[in-house]
Formats: C-alpha cells, structure tokens, sequence
C-alpha cells in the first residue's frame, strides 16, 4: 500500500492539536523520536513502520490507524 505521505503528516497533525498534545509529548507518549514525528508531519517520509503507526494512533485515535490515513 502506498501512502500519501503529506496527507499522513496533516492527519497526524491534526489529531495532534486536536488533543492538546505538542510533538514533544506525542513523540514521548508513543514511545518514537522526535525527529521521526517531524519528518512524518512534514510529509518527509512516506515509508513508516507500521509500529510507528501504531504507536501515534494508540495516542491520538485509541488505535485506529484508518483515521491517520484518511
């Protein structure tokens, strides 16, 4: 599956801000790197792991990385 890598990062942001949380604080509570958070907001990364989505949708959707994808 090919992911739209700018549309990944808006959704991503989106839901970010949506739940109050900074990047530093989403980075830490799913246990990525900064870095890699930024680079996926950006749309600088259209090959994550899937860990990676699983781990920011257990902290922005309770699991459902549909919603980062839509």
């Amino acid at each position: 599956m090919r992911i739209n890598a700018r549309k990944l990062g808006k959704n991503i942001k989106k839901l970010r801000l949506r739940v109050g949380l900074s990047q530093e604080a989403l980075a830490y509570k799913a246990d990525i790197r900064l870095s890699n958070l930024a680079k996926l907001e950006g749309g600088f990364n259209s090959n994550p792991t899937l860990q990676t989505l699983v781990s920011i949708a257990s902290v922005l959707t309770r699991g459902s990385i549909d919603a980062l994808l839509r």
